[in-house]
């Protein structure tokens, strides 16, 4: 894959339609994953999806899963799905979607109808190098279009149907759990219909 980054380059928005039209695809695709993985919590948590939006609020998609399963450890449920590889593959479309979403697009009059996008994040080996180095040091610019867009947008497509797979698979074992007494109120004493309080000492006069 070429990447020219020993120059500075024209910067441009005129993309191709089919390019642009997988961007957005990718970016839907992406929203719907997060969605998905907040109501997978919400369900362990048992929740109103109004509450968890403020409590909860937006994490990463990997972080998201994190929490699902340790919900799940809690709650001994277990699942057929590999939880590592479905991580693995959020994180990889997460990385590749924020790419897209932040990166900034270049051309090069050496390579003429082909784009670039540039990335300022994580690290990366340039050519000839036996070295990693920061992409916010030296930039990196990636030759991308629309069919390798379209290829990540069906892997995101493919991860958001195992995340549906879970939440089924999360719906299905919490039904099956026996059901709980509900926990009695810590600040209400149900038979006097009073909040207790501590008890007074003997001791103590009354003008104390």
């Amino acid at each position: 894959m070429n990447s020219p980054t020993a120059r500075e380059l024209p910067l441009t928005l005129e993309l191709p339609s089919s390019l642009y039209r997988e961007i957005g695809r990718i970016v839907a695709a992406h929203a719907l994953l997060e969605w998905t993985l907040s109501r997978i919590i919400y369900i362990l948590l048992d929740i109103e999806p109004v509450h968890g939006r403020i409590t909860i609020r937006e994490p990463r998609t990997t972080d998201r899963l994190d929490m699902i399963a340790d919900l799940m450890k809690l709650k001994n449920i277990k699942t057929g799905t590999d939880l590592p590889a479905l991580r693995q593959l959020l994180e990889g479309c997460s990385t590749q979607r924020d790419w897209l979403v932040h990166g900034v697009w270049v051309q090069d009059d050496k390579y003429p109808g082909k784009n670039f996008l540039r990335i300022a994040s994580g690290s990366w080996q340039p050519p000839g190098s036996n070295i990693k180095v920061k992409r916010r040091i030296d930039l990196e610019a990636i030759e991308y279009d629309a069919t390798e867009a379209g290829a990540l947008r069906q892997v995101m497509v493919e991860t958001l149907h195992a995340t549906v797979v879970l939440r089924q698979e999360i719906e299905a074992a919490l039904a099956a759990l026996p059901q709980k007494s509900p926990v009695p109120s810590l600040l209400t004493n149900p038979q006097q219909g009073h909040i207790p309080t501590e008890p007074s000492d003997p001791q103590k006069s009354s003008g104390a």
